[in-house]
């Protein structure tokens, strides 16, 4: 069964400005930093979908509507579907062919919130939300082409199919809207990848 998201991301080889931002949300809760890990992302080329090897799980993210442009970036909505395997695929791959793979280091900070009945904000380390979204920091590095960035994101969710109205209410409560995210590049992960892949 798919997971239905809607979402804002930004992209930047600065760090310090998105950083900033993901910091002033200390207010709202500590931030929980994620072990490193390794992702692998189909060379594709599709902007509006992406299949992508994490951890041992298969996951497919496919875009479900046109995106929503906002003042300081695109309001995307996707859906995903994610299989656990006994073994990663990319093992039975001839290692000459992993170039229709890239292959992407990730250090990431996250911060969750659920969505009451009354519409407030709160901050959460509940597992199986309903209502809410997460904010994440993330610092990467993609070895061909050689890319090291840093990405700002927000990843809203419901059971009741509410993620666009989720997503709008926690860009109002968390006032994230500095002009400078206007001049940063937003869009999703695959968009990014397939320009990245395009230009080297």
């Amino acid at each position: 069964m798919p997971f239905k998201t809607s979402e804002i991301r930004w992209f930047s080889r600065e760090k310090q400005v998105l950083w900033d931002i993901f910091e002033s949300l200390e207010k709202f809760g500590p931030g929980n930093p994620e072990e490193e890990r390794t992702d692998y992302y189909l060379n594709s080329n599709t902007p509006s979908s992406g299949i992508k090897i994490r951890e041992g799980k298969h996951e497919l993210k496919v875009k479900i509507s046109e995106d929503e442009k906002l003042e300081f970036g695109l309001l995307q909505h996707w859906s995903k579907w994610s299989y656990a395997e006994e073994e990663n695929i990319l093992n039975s791959v001839n290692p000459g062919l992993l170039g229709d793979w890239l292959k992407m280091t990730k250090k990431r900070h996250k911060k969750s919130f659920k969505i009451t009945a009354e519409k407030e904000v709160e901050f959460t380390s509940e597992e199986n939300v309903e209502e809410g979204f997460d904010v994440e920091f993330t610092s990467f590095e993609i070895s061909s082409p050689e890319f090291t960035g840093f990405t700002l994101g927000l990843e809203a969710f419901s059971t009741k199919n509410n993620s666009a109205e989720n997503l709008r209410l926690a860009l109002d409560q968390l006032q994230l809207k500095p002009s400078v995210l206007k001049e940063m590049k937003s869009c999703s992960y695959p968009e990014f990848l397939a320009d990245l892949s395009s230009e080297g």
